[in-house]
């Protein structure tokens, strides 16, 4: 069975964290009334949904965070516009693409910079972080790969993981680490998509959920370590942080 959880209506009021600079009027000003009600289908797990959630949380946007089991996705994958999840309805209208999700979640959330200069160090931060996503993911798939035995997928992993924690994560966090010398947030000083993203990526590789990846992989990255304490501590994520405890 499908949960159902409303995100963000309290937290707007208390959690909310906008920039001054950035687009909470843009659907106002092209003439538009803003959404009445979003919801954000994905499975009950953190994947690529899960930066679209943290940029609505910190942005003090309600939405519906619908959690389906993975029993119940043949039965709904047609009903999807690409056969995929996530899937996010705006109004009753579907869309997909996580990326084109945290393009608008970061505009009604105030979390995308209005600036093409600073947005370009935005996008430039997400690039990034992809990247060091798509250095994990072999490793996933590898353990998912059916024509190969339990051994054979273990030694696998345990080779690309070892691989990824000499070289790749330090790489790619050490970058992170660089960009945020002089300043609060990736890009500048005041969060956005970007850092919505990064902490996503930071609580999977420190959860302890990677075999053969130290949690504390990220403790080397003292700025890094401590840009996702910090938007761990915002209200809003704490809160819903929390409630996935429970």
């Amino acid at each position: 069975m499908a949960l159902h959880f409303l995100v963000g209506a309290v937290a707007g009021a208390a959690g909310a964290v906008v920039a001054a600079d950035v687009y909470p009027d843009l659907v106002p000003s092209l003439g538009l009334t803003k959404p009445k009600q979003i919801e954000l289908t994905y499975f009950d797990i953190s994947g690529v949904a899960e930066k679209i959630r943290m940029t609505l949380l910190m942005g003090g946007v309600p939405f519906k965070d619908t959690r389906v089991q993975f029993s119940e996705w043949a039965a709904m994958k047609s009903t999807t516009p690409f056969g995929q999840l996530p899937l996010m309805t705006v109004d009753g209208k579907q869309y997909a693409q996580s990326g084109a999700m945290l393009q608008f979640a970061g505009k009604l959330s105030g979390l995308l910079p209005k600036d093409p200069y600073k947005a370009l160090r935005v996008d430039e931060a997400v690039g990034l972080d992809e990247d060091l996503r798509g250095k994990i993911r072999p490793s996933i798939y590898v353990g998912m790969d059916k024509t190969l035995s339990d051994r054979v997928k273990q030694a696998k992993v345990k080779e690309m993981r070892a691989e990824l924690t000499a070289v790749h994560i330090p790489f790619y966090l050490g970058h992170f680490e660089k960009m945020l010398e002089g300043s609060e947030y990736l890009a500048g000083d005041k969060p956005t998509i970007a850092d919505a993203q990064l902490l996503t990526t930071l609580r999977w590789l420190s959860s302890g959920n990677l075999d053969h990846i130290p949690a504390e992989c990220v403790d080397g990255f003292p700025k890094v370590k401590a840009l996702k304490e910090k938007m761990e501590a915002e209200p809003a994520v704490a809160a819903y942080i929390e409630s996935l405890r429970k």
